[in-house]
């Protein structure tokens, strides 16, 4: 049965393949999706031995006259490839239906990301006298501060943070570590948040040698806690993140992401190196990061637009 399939299918994607919690929510609902057109609209018993490249092709043809965008159609695709992809590897199916399948040609969308002066804004709205404020000062400053994901700082830990040497550890994508600055006004933030949290003083800070000693084995805990001391949820975040920035900036989008894109972004326009840019992000090809320079390009059209005497 293909249920059966999906069910090997998202473990290997989560503790082989190392994919992230949304990635691979994204990856079985879209075969769910594809099942249960099989059963509804096909009337076929969803059954990998039974399912053709003309089953496929008339799923996507529905997406389509049903108003999907050409992006969310290009994604389905690359989910039933990899699943099938992984059947057959399994062989759970004598051939790959989706070869020669290709997905709809889609433009690339540009970044979202706020200005200079909405993050400014932004961060002096949380009331940091409330622990409340001081967490979402502290949500906030890292987001923009380091660039890193949603899911990345949902899994750091206290022990991750060096305040000695400014920096803080990650585990990105397919499992990968990574080590991020952590300086300025995001580790002020951090450290606020963290003596109030736990109850001590900027000593604890010092040093490498007495961080530790101060928490021990609290180490291992949340950075930033949510309920009965576990991590912070994702739709915690994307709420504190949607809730500051729509005070600041009209966006088509209010999203954690949007940071990492404001942060990649600001970066590139006071003039810092494509690739560090890439390495702090985590990106693994440069042509993922290159996208943010179609951003500034856009930028510097304007300024010439509006400020040259012959544009």
């Amino acid at each position: 049965m293909l249920t059966s399939a999906l069910k090997n299918y998202l473990l290997y994607l989560g503790l082989e393949k190392g994919a992230s919690e949304a990635t691979v929510r994204a990856y079985e609902a879209d075969v769910l999706q594809f099942s249960n057109y099989l059963r509804e609209e096909l009337s076929i018993e969803p059954r990998l031995a039974d399912v053709d490249s003309i089953a496929i092709r008339s799923f996507l043809g529905t997406l389509s006259r049903n108003g999907y965008s050409s992006r969310s159609i290009a994604r389905k695709v690359a989910s039933l490839r990899s699943f099938f992809s992984f059947c057959k590897r399994r062989d759970l199916i004598a051939g790959d239906p989706t070869i020669g399948i290709s997905p709809p040609r889609t433009g690339k969308d540009l970044p979202v990301f706020a200005a200079g002066k909405a993050i400014e804004q932004m961060m002096t709205i949380p009331a940091t006298d409330t622990k409340k404020g001081l967490r979402d000062r502290a949500v906030l400053e890292l987001l923009y501060g380091t660039g890193m994901r949603l899911a990345e700082l949902i899994g750091c830990t206290v022990g991750d943070c060096d305040f000695e040497r400014g920096t803080i550890k990650v585990l990105g994508k397919r499992n990968k570590e990574r080590i991020l600055p952590l300086q300025g006004h995001a580790a002020e933030s951090l450290r606020s948040y963290l003596s109030d949290r736990f109850g001590i003083t900027e000593h604890a800070f010092r040093s490498r040698a007495e961080y530790r000693w101060f928490f021990g084995e609290r180490s291992v805990e949340p950075l930033i806690a949510g309920r009965g001391g576990a991590p912070i949820s994702r739709r915690t975040v994307q709420r504190i993140v949607r809730r500051y920035l729509e005070k600041v900036a009209s966006l088509s989008r209010m999203s954690p992401h949007v940071l990492r894109h404001t942060f990649a972004t600001h970066l590139l326009d006071a003039g810092a190196d494509l690739r560090a840019v890439q390495e702090l992000l985590g990106h693994v090809s440069l042509t993922t990061t290159q996208i943010y320079t179609h951003v500034t390009t856009e930028k510097l059209r304007d300024v010439y637009d509006q400020a040259h005497p012959r544009a």
